[in-house]
């Protein structure tokens, strides 16, 4: 874990969270090819961190979800299970994260999950908190992954965010009572960009020094 990254990370979760958030400086996502074994990565996190179990193409999902599900629990860190609601409750998760596709196309999903669940979602644009917002205050989800702030390798060709709509995003989150989380191409030099953003958490694969 970069300690420059964290620092920034640590500033803007001080500023900008909410009340009684649940939402930690830095959240790692899980990849099945950039990371593809991620107990190394959750080993170096801050306790109090918070994982997104993605793998969608591993063989043997449910194992491999539950045993990272036991380190996290053993380093307190709260881990969320990409859209599958049925593996987050076997297990036990703190969460689920939902792409964005499921808030535009299936909204009522967040009807589904059950109360007191941390509930994320992708977010790729200003289009997606508009459909947040005319979910009742309660099915809102309890986090936004706004992305990509910058260019990123699981994008490669796709430019990232301006900074203007970040926040302007960003900003929106706040009023619905949403807690914004940056993603993509975020590492010690970028992070930088980001010191005067209304974000409150900086997510990503690989917390790389580049």
């Amino acid at each position: 874990m970069d300690d420059t990254l964290l620092k920034q990370a640590r500033q803007l979760n001080l500023r900008n969270s909410r009340p009684g958030s649940v939402f930690p400086p830095v959240i790692l996502l899980t990849d099945d090819h950039r990371l593809p074994d991620p107990r190394s990565a959750i080993k170096q996190l801050p306790r109090n961190s918070m994982v997104i179990f993605r793998h969608y193409n591993h063989p043997d999902r449910p194992k491999l979800a539950a045993s990272l599900r036991q380190l996290c629990r053993l380093r307190q860190i709260r881990f969320l299970v990409a859209n599958d609601l049925g593996l987050a409750l076997e297990i036990s998760a703190d969460g689920i994260h939902l792409p964005e596709y499921r808030i535009l196309q299936t909204p009522g999903i967040y009807h589904q999950i059950p109360t007191g669940m941390i509930t994320t979602s992708a977010c790729h644009g200003i289009k997606t908190l508009h459909h947040m917002a005319l979910l009742p205050s309660r099915h809102r989800p309890s986090g936004a992954l706004i992305s990509p702030v910058f260019s990123t390798q699981s994008h490669p060709g796709r430019s990232g965010l301006s900074l203007q709509q970040v926040q302007q995003m960003a900003m929106l989150c706040h009023t619905l009572g949403i807690t914004p989380v940056g993603l993509g191409g975020i590492n010690r030099k970028t992070c930088r960009n980001l010191r005067s953003s209304a974000l409150a958490s900086l997510a990503g694969i690989g917390f790389s020094s580049e």
